[in-house]
């Protein structure tokens, strides 16, 4: 071989060795980010099951308080009947007028199902804050998705209230 075409196979190998390691660091260096990425996600979850256990007696206490607590879904109408009346007692005791009330489809969650009413409520600010405060109330489970405020154009000293109301029910154990 002579001197020419032993410096054209050296660059060649040259070439070839300096292309296999740029394409192996290359994968190697994908392959790292992956085991990095890998690695922090692994270390998010253990961080959060840390948490959670941390704070496990404190849930095993809601949870017992809500199997004691939380009213049984016995049928649609009782459920209806019984959010309504909570509602018209103390829409009575504050002195507020309910001018539209509406039954609609109740919703469902794992293990528990609402009952749910669409309601048009009419009254002076403070008579109204003070029926929401005693609406929602943790042992009566009701909760508002849905509530806008406007002021009562042909009454000013009142307000318009229009608002989903939901009370949930936890479904009896099959």
């Amino acid at each position: 071989m002579t001197n020419s075409e032993q410096r054209l196979a050296i660059g060649l190998g040259v070439v070839l060795i300096a292309g296999g390691a740029f394409i192996g660091l290359t994968k190697l260096k994908t392959w790292k980010q992956r085991v990095d990425t890998r690695a922090m996600e692994m270390e998010t979850r253990r961080s959060e099951a840390d948490e959670l256990l941390a704070k496990q007696d404190f849930w095993n206490e809601r949870s017992s308080w809500l199997s004691e607590k939380q009213p049984v879904f016995t049928k649609a109408g009782e459920a209806t009947t019984s959010i309504l009346s909570l509602v018209e007692e103390l829409a009575t005791k504050h002195n507020v007028k309910i001018t539209r009330n509406q039954p609609t489809e109740p919703s469902e969650r794992p293990g528990m199902t609402s009952a749910n009413l669409t309601l048009e409520l009419r009254g002076e600010m403070k008579p109204v804050l003070e029926w929401f405060y005693e609406l929602q109330k943790p042992e009566a489970f009701i909760t508002i998705p849905a509530l806008t405020i406007v002021p009562n154009e042909e009454e000013t000293s009142e307000i318009i209230v229009n608002m989903n109301l939901q009370k949930w029910f936890r479904l009896p154990d099959a």
